[in-house]
């Protein structure tokens, strides 16, 4: 995460700051691996939780200004993170374990997912128990019935199989934390290279899942750039997926991208991915030519129902104009035919809300056709009767 502000304690040493600022930093990691925790159907985590930094208000100069408490059942949404209070508070007293909360990015004080026993992240956990004599951080770890490692190094991602830990410290200010970090951030999520295949056939099979909203306003596009989820955002674009397409927050994919930190997902959405090779055309038949298919017998039916009527009437021949639903009727095929042929009317669509089963942009266009066709009528019924006169 980038320009953070760090919420901090009155007194509270430049060490625990820089700290946080380590925790703001790789929480990427931590939303990424609860992204995939969310679609395993068999859980892996033993537990995943965040500590949040709330404001007091109090004026007792005994009372801090900051209460750090942990929150678990976490939600982000680029701008704030949500969940359940863990733990009893101490000092703010209109909260209580349990209830729902909401803070934004800012207040992320540290975060933490456990996987058989073993911690990953808790950069403020480590900062305490650097602190700690070895008998102290023995009874610690007991207490929590927990491994957090060696006092001094955090690890933010389990290593591959066969691999030895990739360890960060604390403050990420050692030359081969950036390495590391740079290294991790352009390392696929195990379950992402899994899915690789399945996810193009997904997209193959059901292109609509592409540029249709989820309940909450976001493109899947959206969720998977937040994730860091470089394999299949590269997949979504190939198949035609709007980077420009804003969420229910009104963040592109381009913002979710910086704001989370994902600077190989920023050069995808950018152009600058030298791996990327560009959008190909979704699987199946193309929608040119069922557009030509419609387009060409709307325009005939619309010539015999305006243009032959009119021209009988200039020459003094009888004329009968057909009814306001054939007008209407052949100006939907119209509509239709054409949409066929502007993607950027999809890409309008799904930035309107649902109604029902159906997009507001869709319920507007076809009333409109509707109108447009019985005005149609009758303005050529009035203009017809004016040439008899």
């Amino acid at each position: 995460m980038t320009g953070q502000i760090i919420y901090s304690v009155k007194g509270e040493s430049d060490e625990l700051k820089a700290t946080v600022a380590s925790a703001q930093a790789t929480f990427k990691f931590f939303w990424r691996e609860l992204s995939w925790e969310a679609r395993r159907i068999v859980k892996s985590l033993d537990m995943a939780a965040v500590k949040m930094s709330f404001v007091l208000d109090a004026d007792d100069p005994d009372i801090p200004s900051v209460e750090n408490m942990w929150v678990t059942d976490i939600e982000f949404d680029g701008e704030s993170i949500s969940g359940v209070l863990m733990n009893e508070p101490r000092w703010f007293t209109s909260l209580k374990a349990s209830d729902p909360v909401t803070l934004p990015l800012a207040a992320l004080n540290d975060w933490m997912y456990v996987r058989d026993g073993h911690v990953y992240g808790g950069f403020t956990v480590d900062a305490l128990r650097s602190g700690m004599s070895a008998d102290d951080r023995e009874a610690h770890d007991r207490a929590w019935g927990l491994n957090f490692g060696n006092a001094g190094s955090v690890e933010v991602v389990p290593a591959e199989e066969g691999r030895p830990p990739q360890l960060l410290s604390r403050n990420l200010d050692l030359p081969q934390d950036r390495k590391t970090l740079a290294a991790l951030e352009r390392t696929e999520h195990p379950m992402a290279l899994n899915m690789r295949d399945k996810v193009e056939e997904g997209l193959g099979q059901r292109p609509e899942v592409i540029r249709e909203l989820d309940a909450g306003g976001w493109l899947l596009l959206h969720r998977e750039v937040l994730a860091g989820n470089y394999t299949v955002v590269r997949a979504l674009l190939r198949h035609g997926a709007d980077p420009l397409t804003p969420n229910c927050n009104g963040q592109t994919s381009l913002a979710l991208a910086s704001v989370a930190g994902w600077p190989r997902i920023v050069d995808l959405l950018e152009g600058k991915d030298s791996d990327e090779s560009g959008p190909i055309e979704p699987k199946g038949f193309p929608a040119w030519p069922i557009g030509l298919a419609l387009v060409v017998p709307a325009l005939a039916c619309l010539y015999y129902l305006v243009v032959e009527p009119l021209r009988a009437a200039a020459a003094g021949h009888s004329v009968q104009i057909q009814g306001p639903v054939s007008f209407a009727g052949a100006l939907l095929l119209l509509g239709y035919g054409w949409v066929c042929f502007s993607p950027w009317y999809f890409r309008l669509r799904a930035r309107t809300p649902q109604a029902g089963g159906s997009r507001v942009l869709d319920i507007v266009a076809v009333i409109s056709l509707l109108v447009l066709g019985f005005v149609l009528h009758d303005c050529l019924e009035s203009y017809v009767i004016g040439l008899r006169r």
